[in-house]
């Protein structure tokens, strides 16, 4: 298959923020191998990262950077220097209930990778990691439901900052009100400066699919996980029925939507499937069927039924024609990929 066009050429250097991340980490490896250099900022040193990199790719591809503030953009100038791309996945994942301090650091990171970029001569695409909570928080068997270019969940944050939202929803509402808010300010930075480079921002729902390395907990995937070992405290509770999506495939939209000189100015849906933890527990039995530890599906637990179809058409694609792939991988495949080490 020919190689597509590309805005930058192998061998150049690109930027990853929270590279010891869960989809970070994938994006790093899909760059360095497709033959990129990668320069990942991490909050402190993280030896085990490097070591995993060059194990696979050898000494040279891949440089961690210490940046331990997003809100620190004199770091953000020092990172960007010399890199052609940015792809910005490094977020606040606290799910701290002080609304205020959270979107502020998220914006902070947002702007200032930003800033950085359009001080650099050498950038030529930056690539924004939002959520699918910046799109909406799914309601069971709500009919009705599209999402669009233009669908943005700022419901949540006037529930975020309300002070009358339950305390059980408070965690998850401060991130979402964080990811929407932080990709309205990408949105209205771009509208303002007009940089010279490409942007796009990607829209990830509930990632699942391998976990890098031991040292790495797998975020949603580390969820699902604790399945295995009958935990539901932190998953079924958290997590409505929504949508997946292998973190490989996750990775894949970021690299498109940075190298593609046809994407320009969009939000990606990475939405896979619809799911919910019946469909979970079911695969998960099958896997696994002489574990006893995997708790009973809930009841009457309803399905995502917003229609994401047509606006996740265009990332499926968009990753088939770069990468010469089927299309997204099936929720049974990424779930066996996520826990191949597990019993």
């Amino acid at each position: 298959m020919p190689q597509p066009d590309r805005r930058i050429s192998p061998g150049g250097w690109v930027l990853v923020t929270g590279a010891n991340g869960y989809i970070a980490s994938h994006v790093v490896d899909i760059l360095l191998d497709q033959g990129y250099n990668v320069r990942g900022t991490v909050r402190n040193e993280k030896l085990w990262l490097n070591r995993y990199f060059e194990t696979k790719y050898g000494k040279g591809g891949f440089q961690t950077f210490i940046l331990p503030d997003l809100e620190d953009q004199s770091a953000f100038d020092k990172a960007v220097n010399g890199v052609s791309g940015v792809v910005h996945i490094a977020t606040d994942v606290s799910f701290s209930t002080d609304v205020h301090a959270v979107v502020a650091k998220v914006v902070a990171g947002t702007v200032n990778v930003l800033q950085s970029a359009a001080k650099e001569p050498s950038v030529k695409s930056v690539v924004l990691t939002s959520s699918s909570s910046a799109a909406l928080i799914p309601v069971p068997n709500q009919e009705g439901v599209v999402v669009d270019q233009n669908t943005w969940n700022d419901a949540a944050v006037k529930a975020a900052y309300s002070g009358a939202a339950p305390a059980e929803q408070l965690p998850f509402l401060s991130y979402a009100a964080s990811k929407t808010e932080g990709e309205h300010a990408f949105w209205d930075w771009v509208k303002t400066n007009n940089p010279s480079f490409a942007v796009n921002s990607v829209l990830p729902n509930m990632a699942m699919g391998p976990i890098p390395s031991p040292e790495m907990y797998g975020s949603t995937m580390g969820f699902i996980r604790e399945l295995l070992e009958g935990k539901t405290d932190k998953n079924i509770d958290m997590f409505p029925p929504q949508w997946y999506i292998d973190v490989r495939d996750i990775a894949r939209v970021h690299v498109a939507a940075l190298l593609d000189p046809t994407v320009q100015s969009e939000r990606l849906f990475a939405f896979a499937g619809p799911f919910n933890w019946n469909d979970i527990i079911r695969i998960l039995k099958k896997l696994r069927p002489g574990n006893t530890n995997i708790p009973a599906a809930p009841e009457n637990e309803g399905r995502d039924l917003s229609d994401v179809w047509k606006a996740s058409k265009r990332a499926e694609e968009l990753i088939r024609s770069f990468f010469g792939v089927k299309g997204w991988i099936s929720l049974e495949e990424s779930l066996e990929a996520g826990i191949v080490d597990l019993k």
